[in-house]
Parts: C-alpha cells; structure tokens; sequence
C-alpha cells in the first residue's frame, strides 16, 4: 500500500515578485548614473581648470603659445577618452531615468551639454589646437591674437556646457525628489 503522504497533492510554489533594487539591469544602471558623476565631474574640473590657467597667461603670446603647446598633447590623450566615457555612462543614465520624468529631463539634458561641449572640441577647439602646434612661441603668426580669442571664447562655452551637464547629473540622482 503507497504512504499517504505520497498521495497528498503537494503545494506549488508562490513565485515571489522581482525587486526593482536587487535586478541586476536597474543596479548597473544606478551604477552607470554615478559613474556619469564621477566621469562628468572630472571632465569639468579639469575643462575648468584649462579655462582659469589661460586666462591667466595674459597677453604674452611667447608664454601662451608654450603653455598651450605643453598640455595640449596629455589633454588630447587623456579628455576625449574621460568626455566620451562621461557620455556612454550619462547615455545609460538616461535609460535607467526613463520611467521618472523629473530625472530623465535633466539626464537628458546633461547628455546635450556634454554633446555640445563635445561639437565645440571636434569643430573649434581640434583644428586650432593643431595649428597652434605648428607655431614657434618667440615668432608666433600676425594673427595669433585672433585665433586664442576664438579658442578661449569656445572653451568658456565649453566650460560651461561641462560643468551644467555634470550639475545636471548631480540634481538627477535618484532620490532628491523635492517635496511639497
């Protein structure tokens, strides 16, 4: 004769709802969130940085066309790569935001600074980079004076897109929901 716990129908399994923290896709987009901050915020500083020392040189063209040849070459290997990364994590941050609308606005907002910002480096700031690299500071060209106008009035725009696209992604973290 079979056991009578054999005979039972067993209970089936409640399955238990997915958490939204624990999936995998919305942590790593969280992460990707902050990983924009940090990338960004890097960005601006160091863009912030670039627009207070050369505004700082004065009117020398010798000492500005040597500080300019001196940095251009570490900021050229070391920004595009940092702005780009900035991009693809701020990109991801806008996939993570895309049910909140408060949030996805100003992510999607900091993804046009940082494309602006970027624009301005390939169209303004790369070719006048590289002709400055071809100039000898103690003979610099007739028309030096109007070329560092036209890179500092760009990298000001610049410096500002970088640093609203990284205090966008400050305001859009996750959580500062004003309340009312």
């Amino acid at each position: 004769m079979a056991n009578s716990q054999e005979l039972r129908p067993r209970p089936t399994p409640t399955p238990t709802p997915p958490t939204t923290g624990s999936a995998p896709v919305p942590l790593l987009l969280g992460v990707a969130h902050r990983v924009a901050i940090i990338l960004s915020g890097v960005l601006a500083g160091a863009i912030l940085a670039t627009w207070l020392s050369e505004a700082s040189l004065g009117s020398s063209a010798e000492l500005w066309i040597a500080y300019h040849q001196a940095i251009t070459p570490a900021y050229t290997q070391a920004l595009p790569p940092i702005g780009g990364l900035a991009l693809l994590a701020t990109l991801a941050a806008l996939a993570a935001s895309w049910r909140t609308p408060r949030t996805r606005r100003l992510v999607l907002a900091a993804v046009a600074c940082l494309v602006v910002g970027l624009l301005v480096t390939v169209v303004v700031h790369f070719p006048i980079n590289d002709e400055i690299m071809s100039w000898q500071p103690a003979a610099p060209p007739v028309d030096w004076q109007d070329l560092r106008s036209s890179w500092l009035t760009a990298h000001a725009a610049r410096t500002v897109f970088a640093v609203a696209g990284f205090a966008l992604l400050v305001l859009a973290i996750p959580g500062r929901q004003r309340t009312r």
